[in-house]
């Protein structure tokens, strides 16, 4: 009779087991739409066997019925391994991509008018200029354009720094985001824990949150995962631990001015210019979350991530044209009266190439990766040398030296023109002018002319340019067309003393634009006139930009076939479900009908026996 009785735990095993995996396979029914959830597998396994007798040729055991093994989350590891590492390199360069093309805008070459047009109406009013020199008209058209063209140029400049605040705070925000996710892992893998140590349950929809939580955190920064026995997982992101069992570290931003690991020699340029950039950091010592002297790279599995893209996109300071490296040009013995005047130039020569070739390493590093950084430091450059060259054509300057062997440079009255009209005799009047700094300081001096000639008297000495002295720097920020030429054009130094035209400098304002002054890049070999290294800057940004898009367009592909592959496993299948639930809800019917002849049987085996 006790084995008869059994006979219904067997039934009953069968009943629970396949109503729990019915339970399930509504379940996955239920979030056939939900973004993130995993497909739950029911594992069915027989009991344990009681063993009856012994026999020669083997056992004789009767089965207990059966028993959910385990509710399986169905996932493909090595797909979520590729998936996140894919996509974290397409958010980098999506990242990168949306800066170029914002920046691009800003100079309108794609839509409306262009900054290219408005150098060549400024050119356009230079020509005009040189027709007819001591025209008021003239004079006051360029005087006029130039101010158009310096408030555009302004209007560029501050739109490329608003748009690195801009980035600025993104990076902060991003680095909140990832606090948060950090959190939210940790407390998943408490409820994981708490959820399956006991046996009770299976913790698969804590698991999915925590999956789509890591999917987002890889987005964001480099991300690895380690699994624990007990359920939990552990989550590095650049290679440094962030959630650990029970832990979290976090991560801060701090501005680089104030930042310990920016305070160093090395760094001096950037702290410089750094302004308000902030960097994410450690917590805990306030080291930076990324190594600034390496540039990401595809070989080094480093490109990835919004956050690291973003930085690329900002820089860590706002650049200049000292930024950028100039060549010095080797001495040539046939220009030297000695070979003694020769074997000094050879030596500052070589002395200012070993400079250059640290300047350079500089912004290989620091300048030409960072898109805002690398563009702004070109623009300036262009900038620098137009309205400086405009400068020394209407003021040049001579090098005489001191009596203390000083070499100075002074206003050469004789090259100058002077102003048009009475009372506008005035040599050398700049167009643009620095905002805090005068072109010249009237010194009384003995000096050695160009000549050879020792003389002593008033002469206007030119404040030079100091790197180390922003105000005393020509760059876009520090510029404005001279306020006395826009109340007065006569001043333009454009006639001689005679009254008549200086055509001689009219000619050579419009000779500058013919003057291949620079390189596009100090990587480059090909010197370039203004309107060449306006077109090459910009066609340069543009290839950054065709590059990034053609690395996200790719990752793009990448990620969708990756994500494709990791669908079909994780995905919900309806189909695939309701044959499930068919063929669940026949065993438990089988179950149910061999449970009533079970008990029909006991039922008749004990009106039996009664009788």
């Amino acid at each position: 009779m006790s084995g008869t009785m059994g006979r219904l735990s067997i039934g009953v095993t069968g009943l629970q087991t396949n109503q729990y995996a019915l339970n399930t396979t509504a379940h996955n029914l239920t979030n056939t739409q939900t973004d993130g959830y995993s497909r739950q597998q029911v594992m069915l396994t027989d009991r344990t066997y009681n063993t009856i007798s012994y026999r020669a040729n083997g056992t004789n055991q009767a089965g207990l019925g059966v028993v959910t093994a385990k509710v399986k989350q169905v996932r493909d590891t090595f797909a979520d391994l590729a998936y996140r590492s894919e996509n974290g390199r397409l958010d980098y360069y999506k990242a990168q991509y949306e800066a170029v093309s914002e920046i691009e805008t800003y100079f309108g070459e794609l839509q409306g008018e262009g900054y290219n047009e408005t150098i060549n109406k400024f050119w356009l009013s230079l020509e005009e200029l040189q027709k007819e020199p001591n025209s008021i008209v003239t004079r006051s058209a360029m005087v006029a354009t130039a101010q158009n063209l310096l408030e555009r140029t302004q209007d560029i400049r501050s739109s490329i720094i608003n748009y690195q605040r801009n980035l600025n705070e993104t990076i902060k925000e991003q680095v909140k985001r990832i606090n948060d996710l950090a959190v939210a892992i940790n407390e998943l893998n408490e409820r994981i824990i708490s959820a399956e140590g006991s046996n009770i349950q299976y913790a698969n929809d804590y698991r999915d949150a925590r999956n789509a939580a890591i999917d987002e955190l890889s987005g964001l920064v480099k991300t690895e995962i380690t699994d624990n026995t007990d359920g939990s997982v552990e989550v590095y992101i650049e290679g440094q631990l962030l959630v650990t069992k029970g832990k979290t570290y976090t991560l801060d931003t701090k501005k680089i001015t104030d930042c310990d690991a920016f305070l160093t020699g090395a760094y001096d340029k950037i702290v410089e210019d750094a302004t308000d950039f902030v960097v994410p950091i450690w917590g805990t010592d306030g080291t930076p979350l990324f190594n600034i002297e390496r540039i990401p790279s595809t070989e080094a599995n480093t490109d990835i991530g919004t956050l690291k893209g973003i930085i690329m996109s900002r820089g860590y300071f706002v650049s200049n044209y000292t930024d950028v490296p100039v060549r010095p040009t080797k001495p040539i013995a046939e220009n030297f009266a000695t070979d003694a005047e020769f074997q000094a130039a050879m030596a500052q020569y070589t002395t200012d190439l070993s400079q250059y070739v640290k300047d350079l390493d500089y912004f290989n590093t620091y300048v030409e990766p960072y898109t805002a950084t690398n563009l702004m430091a070109q623009f300036d450059v262009l900038i620098h040398a137009m309205m400086t060259g405009i400068n020394d054509v209407l003021c040049p300057n001579k090098e005489v030296t001191l009596q203390n062997g000083t070499v100075i440079r002074i206003l050469d009255e004789d090259k100058a023109g002077i102003g048009m009209g009475v009372g506008n005799e005035y040599a050398g009047v700049e167009l643009f002018s620095r905002k805090d700094m005068p072109r010249y300081t009237e010194q009384t001096l003995t000096y050695t002319d160009t000549d050879g000639t020792v003389k002593t008297g008033t002469v206007k000495v030119y404040n030079e340019e100091d790197p180390d002295d922003p105000f005393s720097l020509y760059t876009i920020a520090n510029m404005k067309v001279n306020p006395e030429l826009q109340k007065n054009p006569s001043l333009l130094p454009l006639s001689v003393v005679s009254g008549e035209e200086a055509q001689g400098v009219a000619d050579q304002l419009l000779s500058l634009w013919d003057v291949k002054f620079s390189t596009v890049s100090p990587n480059s070999l090909v010197a370039c006139n203004f309107k060449d290294y306006y077109a090459g800057m910009i066609e340069d940004l543009g290839d950054r930009g065709y590059t990034f898009k053609a690395m996200m367009e790719t990752q793009q592909q990448s990620v969708l076939d990756i994500e494709n592959t990791r669908q079909q496993v994780v995905g919900v299948s309806s189909d695939e479900e309701l044959s499930n639930m068919i063929r669940f809800q026949h065993a438990y019917n089988a179950a149910s009908r061999y449970i009533s002849t079970v008990s029909e049987m006991i039922e008749h085996l004990v009106t039996t026996l009664g009788a």
